[in-house]
């Protein structure tokens, strides 16, 4: 047998008779594996020889998929929102070990990543939450490649399940009217002229403080979202905004303030001061809401939002503004949302220009 080439490393055995096996990794410097026997160093030497050839990090062949998720939340802390970070905590836990947790992340393959997506959707979980589990394990593991674990993220050649897309139920302003005429003098009343007017979200609601509202201009700030019973900031830059209040939503603000604390801490406290808690909130006062205003209790509160989007987009309001009040990070995320509206109202193009040129051509003849 010839001689190994240097960079193919030795094996040798110790005085104190266990086998080493000995490489060079890049930048030249050296690593050491050491088994019992020859044979086994041996192999060792291979398997660490492949690894280093993948660019695979000296001993990151060994590192299971729990383990390194369990180092890559923790290293994921402060470059994301906390929200997000509290998201792909509970995917770690709640799906992605329990099904994949104990393999090397070396010899994940893509059909296993497919074969747990097919499964997630079998047992019942919708194709946006199955998206979420998937994309959590893409995102780790193109880390994980990046850092030297794994050879390539396996989990990007697995097609996304086609996404569901909820059809969009939208108040008309008849209905609007009568949710507001029932919520005339609730507690609540402005958490849903709020919603229904400016198309704000539940938790940005409910995460109001009365130093948000500035009643001499009028105008309302969004500052922080209620989730999970705690205020945190809105999840990107557009989301934390200004928006100039409508005259039916200032005066229902200015009668709260009148009628609460005389207008300090929270918008909507509870008798102990604390914020309104999201789920108790779609439980009870939601559903006895919209009872009262003879509306149908399949009815989401997101659905205010939509509503008001679509009043926007009927008066011809443009979408930028639109989507600078509802606080989407960009315009394509709302022109995607409400495309089926916008798409409709091609006659307010036609109908413009109608009033704007129509007069003229009369004129001239």
């Amino acid at each position: 047998m010839g001689r190994r080439a240097k960079d193919e490393g030795s094996v040798f055995e110790r005085k104190d008779g266990r086998w080493c096996a000995k490489y060079k990794v890049a930048g030249g410097s050296w690593q050491h594996v050491y088994r019992k026997d020859k044979s086994e160093a041996y192999k060792a030497l291979r398997e660490a020889l492949a690894e280093r050839d993948k660019g695979i990090r000296p001993g990151g062949g060994r590192v299971t998929v729990g383990a390194f998720l369990d180092s890559w939340l923790e290293s994921a802390k402060g470059t994301v929102s906390y929200r997000t970070w509290l998201n792909h905590e509970g995917i770690v836990w709640l799906h992605l070990k329990p099904a994949i947790g104990g393999k090397r992340l070396t010899r994940l393959s893509p059909r296993e990543v497919q074969q747990l997506q097919s499964h997630k959707l079998k047992a019942g979980l919708s194709s946006g939450r199955v998206r979420l589990i998937v994309g959590t394990l893409k995102r780790a593991l193109k880390d994980a490649v990046a850092w030297g674990y794994a050879p390539r993220n396996v989990a990007a050649e697995v097609a996304a399940p086609k996404p569901y897309q909820r059809e969009i139920t939208v108040l008309t302003p008849e209905e609007d009217k009568r949710l507001l005429a029932a919520a005339r003098g609730d507690r609540l009343e402005c958490v849903y002229v709020l919603a229904a007017t400016c198309g704000l979200r539940q938790g940005e609601c409910l995460g109001l403080r009365f130093e948000d509202v500035d009643f001499d201009r009028g105008t309302l700030k969004i500052r922080r979202t209620l989730w999970r019973n705690r205020a945190y900031p809105p999840k990107t830059p557009r989301s934390r905004r200004t928006i100039k209040l409508p005259e039916i939503a200032l005066d229902a603000l200015k009668r709260h303030a009148e009628s609460n604390r005389g207008g300090k801490g929270w918008l909507f406290p509870t008798k102990h001061g604390n914020p309104v808690n999201a789920q108790n909130f779609l439980r009870r006062p939601w559903k006895r809401m919209l009872r009262k205003a003879g509306l149908p209790e399949t009815t989401r509160f997101h659905d205010l939002k939509h509503g008001a989007a679509s009043l926007w987009l009927s008066k011809g309001v443009p979408l930028p503004v639109v989507s600078q009040v509802l606080g989407h990070r960009d315009t394509a995320i709302t022109g995607r949302v409400y495309a089926h509206m916008i798409a409709g109202m091609d006659g307010l193009a036609a109908s413009a220009m109608d009033d704007l040129l129509s007069h003229e051509e009369d004129g001239d003849n």
